[in-house]
């Protein structure tokens, strides 16, 4: 890293444009209000990929944030899993000084939440592969025993919302049989999966007896404030050919509320 007199921005990084829901709740707790956002599209599908192959993505983007700043966000569930389970708690800071993942959100908030999680039906929703790993529901167990976990993929719902599919409300064809079955159990639901948390307000209509906890929301409590920034600044960089940069720009747009420029 260059020395700097200026705080150096955050970097935020995902598979798509999850990583913007992060990012909303920084800003909203005066966080990384000077960003960086990487939709990197072209990493997908991520959850199929060898280890060296997430090992791959993961210095990638160490090396990416390094260029620019000083802390890398690692906004992707499936990423923060394998981050975690690659290099365990000691995590891999590369040149960087903080490296904060999905992982250490979903922790921090099981740890306040604790009071809320106790004895209840939680059901952690995400896309295949992280509904298919034990981590989170092993950090729940850990901290809130009596609770009762359950965890389901909605990989559907993720690729529709990532690829700015037209969402149909209560009638959308993501809530699945199976989901609306497994909802009718559940009393708290964990959208780990960062692109959840875009529509929450609708799924909190179609689901009115769930409490929804969004754990990218928990992030500002691991981060410090950056000094001598007042007004949000973002720049975003999109790979792969799923989706078009402009269509990234316009939808961060008009979801965070600033202008953005390209990198």
């Amino acid at each position: 890293m260059i020395a700097r007199s200026t705080p150096a921005p955050v970097f935020v990084a995902d598979s798509c444009i999850g990583g913007l829901s992060v990012l909303k709740s920084l800003w909203h707790a005066g966080i990384a209000k000077d960003a960086v956002f990487l939709a990197d599209y072209a990493i997908n599908p991520l959850g199929l990929k060898s280890d060296a192959e997430i090992t791959g993505v993961v210095e990638r983007w160490l090396a990416q944030s390094a260029k620019v700043s000083d802390t890398l966000i690692i906004a992707c569930n499936t990423l923060s899993i394998r981050y975690h389970q690659l290099y365990g708690s000691e995590g891999r800071l590369g040149r960087l000084t903080r490296v904060v993942s999905m992982a250490d959100c979903f922790a921090a908030m099981v740890e306040q939440e604790a009071d809320r999680i106790a004895g209840k039906n939680v059901l952690v929703i995400g896309t295949e592969f992280t509904a298919s790993q034990s981590l989170y529901p092993e950090i729940v167990a850990q901290v809130c025993p009596s609770a009762h976990v359950s965890t389901f993929a909605a990989t559907e719902l993720e690729r529709k919302i990532a690829r700015f599919g037209a969402w149909e409300g209560a009638t959308d064809a993501t809530l699945t049989g199976a989901l609306r079955r497994a909802m009718e159990v559940t009393e708290i639901a964990v959208l780990a999966c960062t692109c959840f948390p875009l529509v929450r307000k609708d799924l909190e209509a179609v689901f009115p007896n769930v409490l929804f906890l969004d754990p990218g929301a928990y992030g500002a409590g691991l981060m410090p404030k950056q000094a001598g920034t007042t007004d949000n600044r973002l720049r975003v960089k999109v790979t792969g050919q799923e989706v078009s940069e402009a269509s990234v720009i316009e939808f961060a747009e008009s979801y965070l509320g600033v202008s953005i420029c390209c990198i």
